[in-house]
């Protein structure tokens, strides 16, 4: 019983080791931008393929993690969500630290949230280097756009222009209501990160590990049919 207690104890244990081996690696994912744009959706679609009706405003900071294995090489992905209001150095300093690459999240129908993007692109480059670090953009909410999948592409020149005057690796259209764009906008910027010279694909047999968070517990949950 107790060897039972153990393994069960090792499989929900989601402190990253202190030494990487040749076998695995962690990498850290900082995602940023306004209030509202689908951050924590979007994280909680790739990790659990789930979306919540409900949606509760980020207070601080919350991270989860998830296994993947590519090209026979195990990576922790640790997802990091910082709340959407705020900017400040000293916070934005400690949850920048040891970045390997970078989401920009904006709503596809409020313009000035992809504006903010750089904003909040700036805001981080003031505490650590980003010159080496992947970025990724994503459109979020773009089902607000329709049933038709066709739709999601359209003005997609603008995305790439945006991209290129941003240095930005590249954008992408997504939805955490739907999954559109979820799965191959963090299998690029995983790439991006450790160097893939061809896009490869991810492992199917991806573990889920605990989720694990600091956020306020007393914000009220509300009803939002657009929060994806």
């Amino acid at each position: 019983m107790k060897e039972n207690d153990d393994e069960a104890k090792e499989e929900i244990n989601i402190n990253p080791p202190k030494k990487h081996n040749k076998k695995g690696k962690d990498l850290k994912i900082i995602i940023v931008g306004d209030s509202g744009t689908g951050k924590t959706s979007f994280v909680n679609k790739y990790i659990h393929n789930k979306f919540a009706e409900t949606y509760s405003p980020t207070i601080g900071t919350a991270f989860e993690y998830k296994i993947i294995k590519i090209n026979d090489v195990m990576y922790r992905l640790q997802f990091w969500d910082i709340a959407g209001q705020d900017r400040n150095p000293e916070t934005t300093g400690v949850f920048c630290k040891n970045t390997n690459g970078i989401i920009l999240c904006c709503e596809i129908n409020k313009n000035q949230t992809k504006e903010n993007t750089i904003k909040w692109k700036e805001s981080i480059e003031k505490v650590i280097d980003i010159k080496d670090i992947p970025i990724i953009m994503i459109e979020n909410k773009c089902d607000l756009l329709g049933n038709d999948e066709s739709d999601y592409n359209k003005n997609i020149d603008k995305l790439k222009n945006f991209a290129e005057n941003n240095n930005i690796n590249k954008c992408f259209r997504t939805s955490a209501l739907n999954g559109y764009g979820v799965e191959d906008s963090i299998l690029f910027l995983v790439n991006q990160i450790v160097g893939n010279p061809e896009p490869s694909e991810v492992r199917k047999d991806s573990i889920v590990l605990k989720s694990e968070s600091h956020r306020s517990t007393n914000v009220r949950n509300k009803k939002n049919k657009n929060c994806c």
